[in-house]
């Protein structure tokens, strides 16, 4: 009885820091990346789409994908909890684990799981639609695990039978989830092998050879996946193709050893040592204070629910394990150690590694276990008492205060993401198919076009095929942009246009400036803007793609929903009518924001208005918008330049009174 109340303790506890590590920002995340590929497919292909996008590499994670989009479809909160389950799943496992191993160290085995738990080396998590499967899979390989250590302890025919084959379905489905974790068969049967030595302290041979009997089972499905996997199915994607690997490896074969090791080693050391630090300092150098306080807040909830338990764990007569070598918190250490080189030796053989950056973080998810194992017995082998669990207390803290800021980064990303969405829909109510859109968020920036088209398409074309392009902004599409080239290209399944002939432009460089879609013939780029490329390329934007007199749209509901209009509403309303040649429009936009009090951080956007009300001859409000846009005289400088072109628009524009006050004038 005081053992199973012990436990129960032990379970609620690693869930409370579960759901307080990974749980404090949940309703504010969203989607991100990948996602954008998925959704925009599922939207408009159903979930045969989903199915087809993983066929070239991995198919088990497209049926996956598309049972859980029948369930959550595009709201992101159910994603995001969808993911946290997973999580917690996974950390419930490793504890049964560690209580299947070492069922008398209840403080040892509860310090290595709350470790594993809030591991800060895979910061990932929020990005949810993506990762939801890879956590899937490693609560799965670390559930087999326990399956199989369970099986070892039957002596039913009947019940080892079960537990074998569910273990076994298990292993086929992390497998079939991510390959290169297929490492992890070697720590199953290390696993395997440690039982059973130290349940009968055989000589080192027959220890191994009955963990293979033991373990026969998951080798022969392991072999019977590699078999599939590297001889039989045929990878169409290139980082996950066998022969475009060997290709390489064939090519410079002492270097590619070389590179592997070297690789692998470093890897090793990032995830298991400066996993606890690096990201701390990334997530802390520019903190603001606000998240700092929240953070670190929720590390000392975290951290005084650890030490009670400690404590009590402490005071157990189990605890100290009397009589017992002193070398036995070694174990863990070789064990896990064992996780950690067979979960990252493939990975580096396929040509990836760790880098705590860009998301290359999450090739640790794997081997975290492992490093929960190295660190937690090496802090039980070499520190005792207070020492001990004041280590223990900080890594758990500053794991929180990492995780927090994970969450809160990308907190504020879904907030960039849904603020230019909200813009476009403002500015363009409708986009003519073709388009190839270029928009840039606010620091995060976008990695692949599928970022851009996968929301356009979704918002403008809901229910159809890509009608909409989108890409990134670097030298190479810049100067495809100035060749005018037309090309086409596959994001796993699907068939995208690359129109780079009709293509519209828009910048957004900071939280406090507007969007500024950008027109070709007369560019007013952002006065906060310092990027010379976007400068470079900026006249080849098109504005006509706009089609101004469609029907208004609304933000759709996955991207939040409508949001309250502020200045950036009315400056995309003025931009729009100043588009249709409406200056009444515009004049009467800019008259409502003023009496509402809204001014724009960036003074180039009042340039709709200085040209609207030059046009209606309101020579007051044009010399007083053109004062406030000469207060900065980068946006003055770009924008007069531009102005030297020429007009661009029809009469009753005064073109001259423009230029008299906006460059002219001192």
């Amino acid at each position: 009885m005081k053992q199973a109340r012990d436990t129960a303790l032990a379970v609620g506890l690693i869930v409370v820091v579960t759901l307080v590590t990974y749980g404090a920002l949940i309703p504010q995340l969203g989607f991100y990346r990948d996602d954008w590929y998925l959704l925009s497919t599922a939207q408009s292909q159903g979930s045969a789409g989903i199915v087809a996008l993983f066929q070239i590499d991995r198919p088990l994670v497209g049926y996956l994908y598309a049972a859980a989009y029948r369930f959550l479809g595009n709201a992101p909160l159910g994603w995001q909890v969808t993911a946290l389950m997973m999580r917690l799943a996974g950390n419930l496992a490793f504890y049964w684990m560690l209580c299947l191993l070492w069922p008398r160290r209840t403080a040892q085995t509860v310090s290595i799981a709350l470790l594993f738990s809030v591991y800060p080396g895979f910061t990932v998590q929020p990005n949810a639609a993506v990762y939801v499967t890879d956590l899937l899979a490693n609560a799965a390989a670390l559930l087999s695990f326990c399956l199989m250590l369970k099986a070892m302890h039957s002596s039913r025919r009947g019940v080892w039978i079960f537990l074998s084959s569910l273990a076994g379905v298990l292993e086929l489905l992390y497998l079939g989830v991510f390959e290169s974790a297929v490492g992890l068969e070697v720590a199953r049967l290390g696993l395997a092998w440690y039982v059973v030595w130290r349940q009968h302290w055989p000589a080192f041979k027959s220890s191994l050879r009955s963990a293979v009997k033991a373990d026969s089972l998951y080798i022969l499905l392991g072999v019977v996946f590699l078999i599939w996997r590297l001889f039989i199915f045929q990878s169409s994607r290139r980082a996950t193709n066998l022969d475009v690997l060997m290709g390489r490896y064939s090519a410079l074969p002492v270097r590619s050893a070389l590179t592997v090791l070297v690789e692998t080693i470093k890897d090793i050391f990032e995830t298991t040592v400066l996993a606890w630090s690096v990201p701390l300092y990334q997530s802390t150098a520019t903190s603001n204070y606000r998240d700092l306080a929240i953070g670190v807040s929720l590390a000392l909830v975290t951290v005084i629910c650890v030490l009670l338990f400690l404590r009590r764990a402490s005071r157990l007569p189990d605890a100290v394990e009397s009589g017992t070598p002193t070398y036995r918190h070694v174990h863990p250490i070789l064990l896990g150690g064992l996780i950690v080189v067979f979960a990252l030796l493939p990975i580096d053989l396929a040509g990836r590694n760790v880098l705590f950056a860009d998301q290359w973080d999450r090739y640790t998810l794997y081997a975290s276990s492992g490093v929960a194992l190295v660190v937690g017995g090496f802090i039980f082998q070499f520190f005792d008492g207070s020492a001990r669990r004041v280590l223990i207390l900080v890594l758990i803290g500053t794991a929180v205060v990492v995780h927090y800021f994970s969450a809160a980064w990308y907190r504020d990303f879904w907030g960039w993401q849904r603020d230019l969405w909200q813009q476009v829909v403002w500015r363009a109510p409708g986009l003519r198919p073709g388009t190839m859109l270029f928009v840039g968020l606010p620091f995060a920036g976008y990695q692949e076009g599928y970022e851009t088209y996968g929301p356009a398409n979704m918002i403008y074309y809901p229910g159809q095929s890509l009608q909409l392009g989108g890409d990134i902004l670097n030298p190479q599409t810049a100067a495809k942009i100035q060749l005018g080239k037309n090309r086409q290209h596959y994001d796993r399944s699907v068939l995208v246009e690359d129109n780079y002939a009709t293509v519209l432009m828009a910048v957004y460089p900071t939280p406090e400036s507007c969007l500024h879609v950008l027109d070709g013939r007369k560019v007013e780029l952002p006065g906060m803007i310092d990027n010379s490329l976007i400068a470079d390329v900026a006249s080849y934007s098109q504005l006509g793609l706009i089609e101004p007199t469609a029907e208004p749209r609304h933000l759709p509901e996955f991207l939040g929903g409508e949001k309250p209009a502020a200045w950036c509403h009315y400056y995309q309303q003025m931009d729009l009518a100043r588009q249709n040649g409406d200056w009444k429009r515009v004049v009467a936009l800019a008259d409502e924001a003023q009496a509402k009090g809204l001014t724009p951080e960036d003074v180039s956007e009042w340039m709709p208005a200085l040209e609207a009300y030059a046009a209606l001859g309101r020579i007051e409000g044009t010399h007083h918008a053109a004062s406030i846009i000469r207060s900065d005289d980068r946006a003055r400088a770009f924008i007069c330049l531009q102005l030297e072109r020429g007009p661009v628009y029809a009469p009753p524009y005064d073109y001259n009174l423009v230029v008299q006050s906006l460059c002219q004038a001192n």
